[in-house]
């Protein structure tokens, strides 16, 4: 028998910041597929990335996936105590986000398009943009951190994207795909290829 996902948004207020609320992994995996969950440990094996201040974690076409980039959060930054992220996505998915961190624990602070919540005691301010990327890109500032995942049949028709994520990555910024980016000078990590359907993951440090 098949695994079925599905999101479904509900109305859901904003409780405030509670730090020492911890994400229930229980609930966490009924928003994952198994394999998914599972190759999370993959991660492990890779060294731990250090920050010292507040870095900006990019994240085109989002979907509702919010998980995915705090878990990869917990794993390769776990002494970094906070983190700016840019989601951005055609469809406003913002509700589902709520509602989502709701499901696994984490109370919020929400204003227009602004979630402020503490993951695992890292205080994350998420900022959601709706738009088509290949138009928003050039107002998107610099980042430290580049997330992408499922997002390779929306770049294909556009040649120059990586290039210019590529430029807007700062230097020694980390960029983590499940595809593309190979002709870039970067540090590659020994990412597993598990962690991409397509077999491409990369994790690597700009040059």
């Amino acid at each position: 028998m098949g695994f079925l996902i599905s999101y479904e948004e509900r109305k859901v207020k904003a409780k405030g910041l509670n730090k020492s609320a911890k994400p229930k992994e229980e609930k966490i995996q009924e928003y994952l597929f198994p394999d998914e969950y599972q190759n999370f440990s993959l991660l492990l094996d890779l060294p731990a990335f250090e920050y010292s201040e507040n870095p900006t974690l990019f994240y085109p076409g989002c979907g509702a996936d919010i998980l995915f980039p705090l878990k990869y959060l917990e794993i390769l930054f776990p002494r970094l105590r906070n983190i700016t992220f840019i989601f951005n996505d055609l469809d406003n998915n913002f509700g589902l986000f709520k509602t989502i961190l709701d499901d696994v624990g984490i109370s919020f602070n929400e204003k227009n398009n602004f979630l402020q919540f503490y993951w695992n005691g890292t205080l994350v301010n998420l900022k959601f943009m709706q738009g088509n990327i290949f138009q928003l890109l050039p107002t998107i500032p610099t980042f430290d951190i580049y997330f992408e995942r499922a997002f390779r049949i929306m770049k294909d028709d556009h040649l120059q994207y990586e290039q210019q994520i590529y430029q807007k990555l700062k230097p020694k910024g980390i960029l983590i795909s499940d595809s593309g980016f190979q002709q870039f000078p970067l540090q590659k990590l020994a990412a597993p290829q598990e962690l991409s359907s397509y077999q491409e993951m990369i994790i690597g440090i700009k040059k």
